[in-house]
């Protein structure tokens, strides 16, 4: 480790930066197999989409208290927000990140093939690479990055090529998916403005908070005569919501110490270890498709972030 490295924290050093990276992406993916079996054991419809908002407010707004309840053990007197303002930014950050997205992403998804939604959600991983070019001056698109995308991109078509990619546009299905895009745009650049100010932990665990208590408002106009909770459900939503905790927290301290052009790269891994994950915990096929669009999107992660690595090498 050269002169350069051993003076950043360990959230900018890159090698930590891809383990957390790869953890929080295997995280997410995880959430895959996890909400399914979930389903399954409270015997949920899958259209019931007030079911889905019940669940994602439950859990979100339990992570937010975990999370908290963590900070306030490590943190002490730090946990209370220091002004109206941060306040008034986690709060839009909750109901933009949480709120808004999820809900567009459950709607849209129920009215979508699940292969169109994978494809449309992943657009806000390629904008937030491009939109970093002409909002950061240290995060310029370069040739690397353009091949990373262009990977990243074969790697989700291929993963969902047998979901089929029909034509056809929906208000409430393809439409809404396009919602949850600009949502998630929108809240990347906000947590790198936000925790500037905010501890990461903290930004995290207040934006869980409030987004989840707003999805559980919304899940009031819903009927749930017949959804049960048996050990194993109730068990996995605990784990949803740690899994969400820790995520997220991990993923808003590298927003802030790298460069969300860089750092969004990751987050095609999230499809392709949920397709791993379901794999294993569902009993589905391994596809030659998951596999090749493994490889796709390591190679694009690789490309994105050689330019950093050259550049340590020149200042050691």
């Amino acid at each position: 480790m050269n002169t350069v490295e051993k003076t950043k924290n360990i959230f900018e050093r890159k090698p930590f930066v891809i383990a957390f990276a790869v953890i929080a992406s295997i995280l997410w993916g995880s959430a895959f197999p996890v909400l399914k079996i979930t389903y399954s054991e409270m015997s949920m419809a899958g259209d019931d989409l007030y079911s889905k908002i019940l669940i994602a407010g439950i859990r979100f707004f339990l992570a937010g208290v975990l999370l908290l309840g963590y900070a306030f053990v490590t943190m002490r007197e730090k946990v209370k927000l220091r002004s109206l303002r941060d306040f008034g930014r986690v709060l839009l950050l909750g109901l933009i990140q949480t709120s808004l997205n999820y809900f567009f992403f459950y709607i849209g998804l129920a009215n979508t093939t699940a292969s169109k939604g994978a494809i449309i959600s992943s657009l806000s991983n390629f904008l937030i690479i491009i939109l970093a070019h002409f909002i950061y001056k240290n995060d310029r698109l370069n040739r690397n990055k353009i091949w990373g995308i262009v990977f990243g991109l074969i790697g989700v078509v291929v993963v969902n090529l047998d979901g089929g990619l029909t034509g056809g546009f929906k208000l409430m299905g393809e439409g809404f998916m396009f919602f949850s895009v600009i949502t998630a745009i929108l809240s990347s650049f906000m947590v790198k403005s936000y925790a500037r100010t905010i501890h990461p932990m903290l930004l995290s665990a207040y934006q869980l908070l409030f987004g989840g208590a707003a999805m559980l408002l919304i899940s009031l106009n819903g009927t749930y005569d017949t959804l049960t909770m048996t050990p194993l459900a109730g068990g996995l939503l605990v784990y949803s919501a740690l899994l969400s905790a820790v995520a997220f927290t991990l993923w808003y301290t590298l927003l802030k110490y790298n460069k969300p052009g860089e750092i969004t790269m990751f987050r095609f891994l999230i499809p392709v270890s949920g397709s791993i994950l379901s794999a294993i915990f569902l009993k589905e096929k391994i596809t030659i498709q998951v596999l090749i669009s493994l490889i796709s999107i390591v190679i694009g992660i690789v490309l994105v972030n050689r330019e950093d690595q050259n550049k340590v090498k020149n200042q050691g």
